[in-house]
């Protein structure tokens, strides 16, 4: 019996041995050192990259690069009930607009191909309170069943570095430069889109125990996505993290 458990004993302690072995041998994976860079950089300036990145943006797709005609010459105010509880999908003029409803749901902007450009929940119940892009007269938009009542407000451009939810272009809706970003309330994106180029994102929470700040340097061309939060600050820096 004695034997038994010396032997039971010393196989246990084997499995044991052999476990810590491999701990200690993940440990030293030459690819633990990546991802502990890529903690660093992340807590430093709240840009996630990588796999996690494309997850969350998704597929951009060349359309949303579109800039219209600024002076809105064919844009239409619409507003009025929603026709069904399966949702509806307008008719909208090109132009540069701001988009909402009452209670909340969810706005949806394809392109000609029935691409997915933009969903954002928007809404005075939940999500942000507008949404503020160029719509194509390609382009088709879906306000879901959520909505009681839709609102479609033509907007005029001008220069700001307050950016609400939306799609934003540099040099037209603000100035290029260096600036650090963040949102008084809420937790949210904000997307640097460049064509040619991978996007970048950058993580944001405010109001809480943790306000991120991260420090961007905005290019002419360049689209600004501001995605899941009312409104970002940008506040012009004299160093920017590259």
């Amino acid at each position: 019996m004695r034997n038994i458990m010396l032997n039971r004993f010393d196989a246990k302690g084997i499995v044991i041995g052999l476990f810590i072995c491999m701990l200690i041998l993940s440990g030293c994976h030459n690819l633990q050192g990546t991802q502990s860079e890529k903690r660093i950089v992340y807590a430093d300036n709240y840009e996630i990259t990588g796999t996690t990145r494309d997850e969350i943006i998704g597929k951009v797709h060349p359309a949303i690069f579109t800039t219209v005609d600024r002076s809105n010459k064919e844009a239409k105010r619409g507003f009025g009930p929603m026709p069904t509880k399966r949702g509806a999908k307008p008719t909208i003029e090109t132009g540069r607009y701001e988009l909402t409803g009452i209670p909340s749901g969810n706005i949806y902007i394809y392109d000609k191909d029935d691409n997915l450009l933009v969903q954002e929940i928007v809404g005075n119940k939940a999500g942000v309170p507008t949404l503020t892009v160029d719509i194509d007269s390609t382009f088709s938009v879906f306000f879901d069943g959520g909505y009681n009542t839709v609102t479609i407000e033509p907007v005029r451009t001008k220069l700001s570095t307050e950016l609400t939810a939306g799609i934003w272009d540099v040099g037209l809706d603000i100035e290029p430069g260096d600036y650090t970003i963040s949102t008084p309330n809420g937790y949210g994106f904000v997307q640097i889109l460049e064509q040619g180029k991978d996007p970048r994102l950058f993580e944001l929470m405010g109001g809480g125990l943790i306000n991120s700040k991260s420090l961007v340097q905005l290019k002419e061309g360049q689209k600004v996505r501001v995605s899941k939060v009312s409104v970002v600050f940008f506040e012009t820096s004299n160093k920017t993290k590259q």
